[in-house]
């Protein structure tokens, strides 16, 4: 029989041998300096080492079984529905990540911890639902499979799509489907593939993550999209799409949603060179923007014709930026 890591030492296990003890206990990170023995030697160490390994081992072994638990107890509640939901949740996965990095101490970086974390993650939602994985890869540009592969697992295999646009109607196809885009850029000749997304409420793929979501400053970013609903993760960004009169200005589109109370950011425009047709705009609001939200119809009765329409389109839980380490 192999031994076990003794918990306890390190404060996670009560003398009763009841996990946690007091809530505050599970929050701050274990203190380990007094698990050091004068005279230990290297074998010592390494049995310690394997004790652990042991114990982390059989953890992901039990939070495994307790993942696939969960997965019943959703199919049950939810009449069994097709798709990644109720699976995909990727706002309780940033939950997950934001609440690990604030308790993390010690050498290892952050970084390497949301990885590893990542992998477990995705492999949870592997054994709850298969997804197909469809990634924009253009010629000699196959920086967003490395992407994808960080977020959703190194070993999901990919369908790869010459056209970001070829990803949104996969992902509008298949239910059960998770597509990663590159991020928009500013100006878009002819009919922009973000304009594609299916508003939320409705059927078709959106935003619903954007990655990598542990980063540092010149990584590659890209959007994750899916046919499921945006849902708040406490830090959040959403999508709104609008149709404007070609005639308005910037300067004026920035009163109208500051008078509307939203913090927005231009992020693309379409323009199809048609002065009968509005333009298209993208936009990333500070906040998680529900289609009810009453910011939306403050913004469409202050504007009056000048916009045909604004709608989420989906959004994210905002990304942790590290530092430097240089």
């Amino acid at each position: 029989m192999s031994q076990r890591f003794d918990f306890s030492r390190m404060g996670l296990i009560n003398k009763s041998g009841a996990w946690g003890g007091a809530p505050k206990a599970l929050m701050a990170p274990a203190d380990c300096t007094h698990m050091r023995k004068p005279g230990e030697t290297l074998e010592d160490l390494r049995i310690e080492i394997d004790q652990i390994d042991d114990a982390l081992h059989d953890l992901l072994i039990e939070r495994t079984q307790l993942s696939r638990a969960i997965a019943k107890v959703k199919q049950v509640r939810d009449g069994g529905s097709d798709g990644l939901a109720p699976s995909f949740r990727p706002a309780r996965e940033a939950a997950i990540v934001r609440r690990l990095l604030s308790r993390h101490s010690g050498d290892m970086p952050r970084r390497v911890l949301a990885r590893i974390w990542r992998e477990i993650i995705a492999a949870s939602l592997q054994g709850q639902t298969r997804f197909q994985l469809h990634v924009y890869a253009a010629e000699n540009q196959p920086q967003l499979i490395d992407v994808a592969h960080a977020h959703f697992g190194s070993f999901t295999p990919v369908r790869l799509h010459t056209r970001p646009s070829l990803v949104v109607h996969a992902c509008a196809e298949e239910p059960d489907s998770v597509g990663v885009v590159p991020l928009p850029v500013i100006e878009e000749g002819g009919a922009a593939w973000w304009a594609q997304l299916a508003p939320a409420g409705e059927k078709g793929a959106r935003v619903v993550a954007k990655l990598p979501f542990v980063s540092m400053e010149g990584d590659v970013a890209a959007y994750a999209i899916a046919a499921i609903e945006q849902e708040p993760s406490g830090d959040d960004t959403t999508l709104l799409l609008l149709e404007i009169a070609p005639s308005v200005s910037r300067q004026k589109l920035r009163a109208l949603l500051k008078r509307a109370g939203l913090d927005a950011r231009l992020v693309a425009a379409g323009r199809l060179l048609d002065k009968n047709v509005p333009d298209e705009l993208l936009l990333e609001v500070r906040d998680f923007i529900a289609p009810t939200d009453p910011r939306l119809v403050n913004l469409a009765e202050a504007a009056g014709d000048i916009i045909g329409r604004v709608t989420p389109i989906g959004g994210y839980a905002n990304p942790v930026i590290l530092p430097d380490p240089a």
